[in-house]
Order: C-alpha cells, then structure tokens, then sequence
C-alpha cells in the first residue's frame, strides 16, 4: 500500500478511537475516506490523518462539539487561504520594489 494512506483500522489505532467515532465524522462529512482498490477498504490520505487529529483534539481535548468542529476547520481554511493570498501580495510588492530601486 502507498504510504501516502493509511488503512482504517491504523487510523483507529494511532488515535485511540472507536470505529462509530470514523463513521460519524464520515457522516458529517467532516473527514473523507478513499476505497482502496486491491482490498476495497477505507484509507485515508495525509491529509485527512491531519483533520483527524485536529477534531481529535478538538472533541476529546477542548470537548467541543461536532458543529463547533465544523465552524473551526472552515474558519482555519479560511485563515489559510488568506495567508497564501496575503504572500501572494507580498511576493508581488517585494518584485515591483525591487524594479523600481536603481
């Protein structure tokens, strides 16, 4: 198997989670899983094992709720997808500075 996925039950394993906990974070369409095609089980991409850890922490840590999680994660893409605009700006500033110094 890639090492880019990693198979449910490892999933479960690493964090310390029920199998229900998967299924309802599926359901709320908070994480999505892949098919793996050879064996046909759930895989999940790094990706995925990184949201995983934050609603982890977020519900057993900081004991908010799967709403609360949602308004979260949505608010730190946002966050993210301003970040890379605002380097954007910032690359494009530091080149048109660098046209106008003799």
């Amino acid at each position: 198997m890639n090492e880019n996925y990693y198979r449910r039950e490892q999933v479960i394993e690493i964090f310390g989670l029920q199998e229900t906990f998967l299924d309802e974070l599926e359901r709320e369409e908070l994480i999505s899983c892949s098919i793996a095609e050879q064996s046909e089980e759930k895989i999940y991409t790094i990706d995925q094992i990184e949201r995983i850890r934050i609603i982890t922490n977020l519900v057993h840590d900081l004991e908010v709720n799967l709403p609360g999680v949602e308004v979260i994660l949505q608010m730190r893409e946002n966050m993210m997808l301003m970040r890379r605009q605002f380097d954007q700006i910032l690359e494009a500033l530091v080149k048109e500075i660098k046209l106008r110094m003799p």
